[in-house]
């Protein structure tokens, strides 16, 4: 399998008549029972990335939380049932927050519970824009009676963003099988016509035609959180107007290139999720003077 070798996209700078609703909406879900740091660093990568206006829609405890370590984003009130779960109705809520540019980003920190379930395969179908479908998100669908061959399409694009480990249970080919592996996304992708960001050393990016092996990146990303900044990143970069492959494969460049910076300054093991969205600023700088 051959990787892509094109320029990378280029994120057109901004004018300076430019105001934030030129730069779209991130909706952020997650942050469930003793994880609302999760979504807080989607929020926090999402902000750092660019997107105009930032919103997270969670239960109640995690909206605190958001509102006073991310003061720079919205909260959104949703249903809940016990132990502080989404509820199912919570989906048509968040359906009827949808407008053009805003794109959805489900998972990070979300933990697993049968109704919330539901509700994150209801927005997995019906969400009309680009949804970004990361971390129990993707455990969700991978437990539920959706098949890859169902005649359900999506309205909008869906960009999946597994690890190995989420991505063996998705497609049934095992995490110590890499090559396999990315075989199945190339596949999935191209039958399904989403986008695939598997991650790991040499993340493979792929809409089923076109595939990125992307070559920034150390083991200092081996940490908690890393995968949550990648998630909001990628939002933010849709936010933007890029197309979902576009924002993907930039994204994932980026990231690793804060987590070269990150290591650079503070080595390994001393690196953490926070870090690489201190270094975003500076991987951004970077990518402009070397590729735009």
């Amino acid at each position: 399998m051959t990787a892509s070798i094109a320029p990378l996209p280029r994120l057109t700078p901004r004018q300076a008549h430019a105001h934030k609703g030129d730069f779209g909406h991130a909706l952020l879900v997650g942050g469930g029972p003793g994880m609302s740091g999760a979504i807080c660093l989607a929020t926090l990568a999402a902000l750092r990335c660019g997107a105009g206006r930032t919103t997270v829609a969670a239960r109640s405890h995690t909206r605190q939380i958001v509102q006073t370590t991310t003061p720079c984003a919205m909260t959104m009130p949703l249903d809940e049932v016990s132990q502080g779960y989404l509820a199912e109705s919570s989906a048509k809520k968040l359906l009827g927050k949808y407008s053009p540019g805003t794109v959805l980003g489900i998972g990070p920190g979300l933990g697993r519970e049968a109704n919330q379930d539901r509700m994150v395969l209801e927005l997995f179908k019906s969400w009309p824009g680009t949804a970004v479908i990361d971390a129990d998100a993707l455990n969700a669908i991978s437990e539920s009676t959706f098949g890859w061959s169902s005649t359900v399409t999506p309205p909008g694009h869906r960009i999946l963003t597994p690890h190995p480990g989420e991505w063996a249970r998705l497609i049934n080919v095992k995490a110590d099988k890499p090559e396999e592996q990315h075989i199945a996304a190339v596949e999935l992708a191209k039958h399904t016509q989403m986008i695939i960001v598997l991650k790991g050393h040499r993340t493979l990016v792929t809409d089923g035609q076109l595939q990125y092996r992307n070559n920034t990146g150390n083991p200092s990303l081996a940490v908690g959180g890393s995968g949550d900044v990648l998630t909001g990143m990628i939002v933010a970069l849709v936010c933007q107007g890029l197309t979902p492959y576009d924002a993907s494969v930039l994204a994932v460049y980026l990231h690793g290139l804060a987590g070269d910076i990150a290591h650079q300054q503070l080595g390994t093991p001393s690196t953490l999720g926070t870090d690489l969205i201190d270094c975003l600023p500076a991987a951004f700088r970077q990518y402009r003077a070397e590729h735009c």
